[in-house]
């Protein structure tokens, strides 16, 4: 399939990301009007430590004004212009939590809305956990730290508590590589 730009004019441009409405026409011969959001990379970190209880997950709360409430969900962060994915959720991991891994597992990343914006997820495992040293916590991000059993997590997910997409997908990557 193609489809052909005829146009494209600014909307807005803001620090972290650009909205454009774009003139297309589709292979078909119609001609559409698209939003079309630029966004850059984000990388999602499961912090998670086995247990001879079974694993358990480390979660971050933090309040979300786009959707007005808090929201339970992995560390994540932007993936600043010429970083590294990997470098970014080390970093993260760090700055959210202030841990560091000794285990690393990169999965495979996602565009998460497609239709709508470029935006490119990268998803890792951490194992391993210790404290980390060199970091400070962000003084944008007013963020509560919570411990959740294996089973507590997937109970949250299952009854709709945790609603966060990029945690959900990180979750189901995650799967083959947990030690439970």
């Amino acid at each position: 399939m193609s489809i052909e730009r005829l146009d494209r004019q600014p909307v807005h441009s803001g620090s972290r990301l650009r909205l454009f409405r774009d003139r297309v026409r589709l292979a078909n011969g119609l001609v559409r009007t698209w939003d079309i959001l630029e966004q850059p990379p984000v990388a999602v970190i499961l912090p998670y430590q086995s247990g001879p209880d079974g694993g358990r997950v480390l979660m971050v709360r933090q309040y979300r004004y786009a959707i007005g409430q808090d929201l339970l969900e992995f560390p994540a962060g932007i993936v600043e212009a010429g970083e590294d994915p990997a470098h970014a959720a080390r970093r993260e991991l760090a700055e959210e939590t202030g841990l560091e891994a000794a285990r690393w597992v990169t999965l495979p990343p996602v565009f998460r809305m497609p239709g709508n914006s470029n935006e490119r997820t990268h998803f890792y495992l951490a194992a391993e956990l210790s404290p980390a040293s060199g970091y400070g916590i962000d003084p944008e991000e007013e963020i509560a730290l919570e411990w959740l059993a294996v089973e507590e997590f997937e109970s949250r997910v299952l009854s709709g508590r945790i609603e966060d997409g990029k945690s959900l997908i990180l979750w189901l990557l995650a799967q083959p590589y947990l030690q439970r």
